[in-house]
C-alpha cells in the first residue's frame, strides 16, 4: 500500500504577504474541509506556529469551521515562534492547552515538536511530552526536522526512563532531497516510527515552473510564492536553485513531455514519492494549495498509479545528478 495523504493546513489563515491567501475565514476554510471531506482526505497537519507570520491563525479557524466536528484528524506542533525556551514542561504545556482550547478538541491526533530546541536538553523535552501523554492530550507523539543523532538520542532517553517514544517522523522528502534515505528511514524502521514526508514538491519546484520562469526571464510569475518577494523561504531559495538542480527540471521536462500519454513534472515528482520513494504503508504525503482546484489536481496526480519506464528512470536520475550537494541529515 502507498502512503496516506495528508493536507497541510499551514496555508489556512495566511497573512496578506504570505505565499498563499485564500482560506482567511471560518467559511472559506469550512469550504475546503468540504472538499478535502469528498476527496476522502482526512488528516490535516496543523501546528500552533502557522501560518508563517501569524500564528495561531490555522488553528482558530479549524475549531471555528468546526473540522474535529466534521470528522477531520487533527495533528499539531507545539509552538515554536514563541522567545526562550520551546520545549520545556512550561513552553510545551502553554502550547498544548492553546491549541486544544483553539480546535475546541481534549486531544490530537499526534502532537509535533515543529523543530529541535537547543535551549532544553533532549531528556527534559522527553519528560515533558511524557506527562502531556499522560494527562490524555495526544494519541501518539512526533518529531519534527531532528537529525538521525538526536532522534537516535531521544529513542534510547524513552527506553531508559519509559517514556512516551516517537512514533511518527516528519521531514523534508522528495525526489530532489532523498538524504533521510542514507540513515534516518533505516532507524525509525527499527523503532516502528512512520515517516510523514512535507515538500512533496520542494516548496513548488517541483513542478517546473521555477525553471521555467528563470529560462524564460518572466520572474514576475514567482511572486506570492516561496521563491520571492515578500513571502521568500530562504532555505528553499538556498536549497533548490542551483544550476545542477534546474538542470535535473529541465531533464525531467523533456522526458514527461515525450511520454505517451504526455505528463507534467508535477505530476511525475508526485507517482514517485506515492509509488516508487522510500516510504511505504503507514506513512504519509502532506501537501499543500492555493485553491480548490490545486487541491482536486493534487490528489488526483498522487492517486495515479507507478511510473513507466522512462519516466521513472527520468525521476530516480535526478537525485544521482544533485545529491553531491545536499547535506545527509545522519551528519
Amino acid at each position: 500500500m502507498p502512503p496516506h495523504l495528508i493536507f497541510g493546513a499551514g496555508g489556512i489563515g495566511t497573512t496578506e504577504k504570505s505565499f498563499t491567501f485564500t482560506w482567511h475565514t471560518p467559511e472559506k476554510t469550512a469550504e475546503l474541509l468540504s472538499v478535502l471531506k469528498r476527496l476522502e482526505v482526512l488528516e490535516l497537519d496543523s501546528a500552533a506556529s502557522y501560518p508563517p507570520k501569524n500564528p495561531w491563525c490555522t488553528e482558530a479557524l479549524l475549531g471555528q469551521a468546526k473540522a474535529a466536528d466534521a470528522g477531520f484528524i487533527i495533528n499539531s506542533k507545539i509552538a515554536g515562534h514563541v522567545q526562550g525556551p520551546k520545549l520545556n514542561d512550561e513552553a510545551i504545556n502553554a502550547s498544548v492547552e492553546k491549541t486544544l482550547q483553539l480546535l475546541g478538541v481534549e486531544k490530537v491526533s499526534v502532537l509535533f515538536s515543529h523543530f529541535p530546541d537547543v535551549l532544553t536538553p533532549l531528556d527534559e523535552t522527553a519528560a515533558a511530552f511524557h506527562r502531556q501523554h499522560q494527562l490524555g492530550r495526544f494519541e501518539r507523539l512526533g518529531l519534527c526536522n531532528y537529525s538521525v543523532e538526536d532522534m537516535a538520542k531521544y529513542f534510547e532517553i524513552c527506553e531508559e526512563k519509559g517514556y512516551v517514544k516517537p512514533t511518527v517522523y516528519q521531514g523534508s522528502y522528495n525526489a530532489l532531497s532523498r538524504e533521510a534515505e542514507a540513515g534516518l528511514i533505516p532507524l525509525l524502521r527499527k523503532h516502528n516510527c512512520v515517516f510523514q514526508a512535507y515538500s512533496p514538491l520542494a516548496g513548488g519546484f517541483l513542478t517546473g515552473k521555477v525553471t521555467e520562469a528563470l529560462d524564460s526571464g518572466d520572474s514576475a510569475s514567482l511572486n506570492r510564492t516561496r521563491w520571492q518577494g515578500d513571502s521568500v523561504f530562504p532555505v528553499y531559495v538556498s536549497k533548490y536553485t542551483s544550476p545542477a538542480m534546474h538542470d535535473a527540471i529541465r531533464r525531467l521536462k523533456a522526458v514527461c513531455e515525450s511520454a505517451s500519454p504526455r505528463i507534467s513534472v508535477k505530476e511525475a515528482a508526485e507517482r514517485w514519492i506515492m509509488h516508487h520513494s522510500a516510504l511505504q504503508d503507514g506513512d504519509g504525503v502532506i501537501f499543500g494549495s492555493k485553491t480548490i482546484e490545486n487541491v482536486e489536481s493534487n490528489v488526483d496526480d498522487f492517486r495515479k498509479g507507478p511510473l513507466d519506464g522512462d519516466a521513472l528512470k527520468a525521476v530516480e536520475s535526478m537525485w544521482e545528478t544533485v545529491q553531491d550537494g545536499m547535506k545527509d541529515p545522519s551528519a
